[in-house]
């Protein structure tokens, strides 16, 4: 309901034990093992598309114009994708691609962090949607604090 669609692109070849699709992991899980593939990984990249992109665009669109800004600062032969097309680019899509493709499950994870972490800065500067605990996501207490008080400027007016 807030805050910005995140994308990441991983090139990693060393196997790093209990990495997974990131909604099938822990915080406490993700955040270690986001370490240990930034730490370990040949290529690393993050984009992402604002939720104001996302109500003038659509979430489609703007997920493509994320993945073309995390895709231009890395090179590849080929894209691995959690069931989504990538136009003009070599890529493979697979449904639940983020549990298949090893790489797909580290971007997950990267992507996640990325997002949970970004949720939380924004978070110190609009406490009363508690985004440190939700990352923006619709829960009871997010639907509380906007029926209260309003949307922000983070919000993603189209999904409200």
């Amino acid at each position: 309901m807030a805050g910005p669609v995140v994308v990441a692109a991983v090139e990693i070849y060393l196997p790093i034990i209990g990495i997974n699709d990131s909604k099938l992991l822990s915080a406490k899980q993700r955040f270690l093992l986001n370490n240990l593939i930034t730490h370990n990984s040949q290529q690393l990249s993050i984009g992402q598309a604002s939720n104001a992109e996302i109500d003038h665009l659509g979430l489609s669109v703007a997920l493509e114009l994320a993945y073309q800004r995390c895709l231009e600062k890395i090179t590849f032969d080929l894209v691995l994708t959690d069931n989504f097309r990538l136009p003009n680019l070599p890529y493979i899509k697979i449904v639940k691609g983020d549990q298949l493709f090893y790489p797909v499950s580290a971007a997950s994870i990267v992507a996640k962090v990325f997002r949970d972490q970004l949720m939380c800065v924004y978070d110190s500067f609009h406490p009363h949607y508690c985004w440190h605990q939700n990352a923006g996501y619709g829960t009871p207490a997010h639907k509380k604090a906007l029926d209260t008080i309003g949307p922000s400027l983070l919000h993603r007016q189209s999904f409200l």
